[in-house]
């Protein structure tokens, strides 16, 4: 079949955008070009060119699994972050423009000319990996519960040619300070909502890695605890937040002598980044 026949096909097979994706030509264009390796403005130019059967047969699967919820991400094996693509599975959460953020807010702070970093719930490792190639003299460390996760993570850090020190374990209990920098991206998603998430997250994504308890903040909670153990007198935490927890956060900060640096929306007007530091005064 040509290009332009698969993009037809690939349209009609995700259905009509009233009642299954909202944009079905658009994702049969994203995912054509990624199965031909091409940039989407190629086949613009090529509608009459013969796709190769290898190609066809990718497409086509992608096609299928796309049209019942799988994450295009996951069909493709990678998702951009801050200008880098990164591998992801089914293993870890797929990064989010949002997340972005926390790089952004990491980049603001001020820090020694050879800073000590922990990512703290690492995921893909695209937290870590980004600051590791933006500070290449840094020592960055990252920690997740998943070894599954950890895997995506290492296949990462080689694949940017970052150095990042990879451990398991339970958020940092096994992890010994003092950091410059402690960034997370842990879950904040209250267990309730996940069911009402949309589909392709809530049946496909790690429930491990969305799942923030009761009221989302119980992981949040942990981390907030050990923080004053974590951070260097001069160090800061960044934290990827859900909406209304600043004030669910707020007593438990202050009960471990830290302060607020500052709260930072997203695009939407949703608080989305909890900078924290010590408090000289504090406890």
């Amino acid at each position: 079949m040509t290009v332009d026949q698969l993009l037809r096909w690939g349209t009609l097979r995700l259905g009509d955008p009233r009642e299954g994706l909202p944009q079905p030509r658009r994702e049969a264009r994203w995912l054509l070009a990624r199965a031909l390796a091409v940039a989407e403005t190629w086949l613009l130019a090529h509608r009459g060119e013969v796709v190769a059967a290898p190609q066809e047969a990718t497409f086509r699967d992608w096609i299928e699994r796309r049209r019942v919820g799988e994450p295009a991400h996951y069909l493709t094996g990678t998702c951009p972050f801050w200008g880098r693509e990164f591998l992801v599975s089914p293993a870890v959460l797929i990064p989010r423009p949002e997340t972005e953020l926390l790089i952004t807010a990491a980049l603001a702070v001020p820090r020694p000319p050879t800073p000590r970093v922990l990512d703290v719930g690492t995921g893909t490792g695209c937290l870590a990996v980004t600051l590791a190639a933006q500070w290449p003299a840094a020592y960055v460390f990252a920690v997740d519960l998943s070894l599954a996760a950890l895997a995506v993570a290492q296949a990462n850090a080689r694949r940017h040619g970052a150095t990042v020190f990879l451990a398991a374990g339970d958020l940092a209990e096994a992890i010994v300070g003092p950091f410059d920098l402690v960034i997370a991206n842990l879950p904040y998603v209250p267990d309730a909502d996940i069911p009402r998430l949309a589909p392709e997250v809530s049946r496909f994504e790690p429930t491990l890695a969305l799942a923030g308890g009761a009221d989302g903040t119980h992981l949040l909670l942990r981390l907030l605890g050990d923080l004053p153990r974590l951070l260097a007198p001069s160090g800061h935490a960044l934290l990827e937040i859900g909406p209304g927890q600043v004030s669910l956060l707020e007593p438990y900060w202050l009960a471990g002598g830290l302060q607020r640096a500052a709260v930072i929306a997203d695009p939407a007007g949703t608080p989305r980044v909890l900078h924290l530091r010590p408090n000289p005064g504090g406890r």
